[in-house]
């Protein structure tokens, strides 16, 4: 099959740079529960972002793989590494939304305006 060395090559990297944007998002959102300061907020922003940035990340490495062998695979056909890139980027999903979702209900972007 023609261009499944890069594409699995791509996957992977897309896969591995996916854990590592997940792991330094992770490390702001404890940052900013541990040091109570005037970036606290923002940092867990960022913290909540980069788990989104590592969802798309994810999300592209599983794409690509399943563009290569779609016409190999069936639906339970697929393998462990699959399902568990799959639950890694729901997870990773999961986490941003609810992240930048808490920031959204404890501090409000916009402060209502008084008339």
């Amino acid at each position: 099959m023609p261009g499944l060395a890069w594409g699995m090559v791509l996957a992977r990297s897309l896969a591995a740079l996916a854990v590592v944007v997940a792991i330094f998002g992770l490390e702001l959102l404890m940052v900013s529960q541990v040091c109570e300061d005037l970036h606290s907020r923002s940092k867990w922003a960022i913290g909540s972002i980069l788990f989104l940035v590592s969802f798309i990340f994810s999300f592209g490495g599983l794409l690509i793989f399943v563009i290569l062998l779609r016409n190999q695979v069936t639906l339970i056909g697929f393998t462990l590494t699959f399902w568990s890139q799959f639950t890694a980027s729901f997870l990773f999903f999961l986490n941003a939304i609810s992240g930048l979702h808490v920031n959204s209900i404890t501090h409000p972007w916009v402060q209502p305006m008084k008339f």
